[in-house]
């Protein structure tokens, strides 16, 4: 992470993902990809600025060596026990107060800090994030999003500080969510190190495992 992308005066604003691919000594291709803004100068005459946002290498395999398909993939831990919602005390509303996204991106509906770990349901009432609505998904983006803030609230209730995406060591999709088929979707979010790094799964309530995240760091902001 390289900078916050930013909106103005709620006026739309496009991104730019570009990528260069190159031959790993495997046979894997690895692309190098680039998100940037570019944004006009207010006054004629000043120069525009292209700025680069996030930075990540993506690794495009024939065939995942040794990675579960999602037909097998499960929660590698002991199976996952669904929390009753009274664990779960944290409600949206408080969540959405301190958060700033936006009605397709209000991923949490309920939430629980204990420790090291923050378990997350995910609202399952959200409306399109896409134009069209039906387009197609690699990553299930609103899932990674729901790991993403379930660390952030960790750290607000720990910390007393906002934390945002800095970089993380990978992050496997095996699922979209609408294969969960009706059943509810949990994000579960661990430190070990009192917040430096995240380890991070979203399951449904089965214990099939959708997304995983590791070494997920942030930057921390006080408030």
């Amino acid at each position: 992470m390289m900078g916050a992308f930013k909106f103005f005066r709620m006026e739309p604003r496009a991104l730019y993902l570009s990528a260069v691919i190159s031959p790993a000594d495997n046979g894997d291709l690895i692309a190098h990809a680039v998100l940037r803004s570019v944004t006009k100068p207010a006054k004629e005459g000043l120069p525009t600025q292209v700025k680069e946002h996030f930075a990540a290498d993506v690794r495009l395999v024939r065939v995942a060596d040794g990675l579960d398909t999602p037909q097998t993939a499960t929660r590698p831990a002991e199976a996952f026990q669904p929390p009753a919602l009274d664990a779960l005390d944290i409600t949206a509303e408080e969540v959405y107060k301190t958060f700033f996204h936006g009605p397709a991106y209000q991923v949490i509906e309920r939430a629980g800090v204990q420790g090291g770990q923050c378990v997350t349901l995910m609202a399952h009432d959200l409306p399109p994030n896409t134009a069209p609505a039906d387009v197609a998904s690699l990553m299930a983006p609103r899932l990674v999003e729901l790991c993403f803030q379930a660390a952030a609230l960790w750290h607000v209730k720990t910390h007393n500080a906002m934390a945002f995406p800095l970089g993380f060591a990978s992050v496997t999709a095996y699922r979209q969510p609408e294969e969960a088929a009706g059943r509810r979707l949990y994000g579960i979010v661990q430190t070990n190190d009192n917040g430096d790094t995240f380890d991070a799964q979203v399951v449904d309530d089965a214990g099939n495992l959708f997304v995983a995240l590791k070494s997920y760091r942030t930057v921390g902001r006080p408030g």
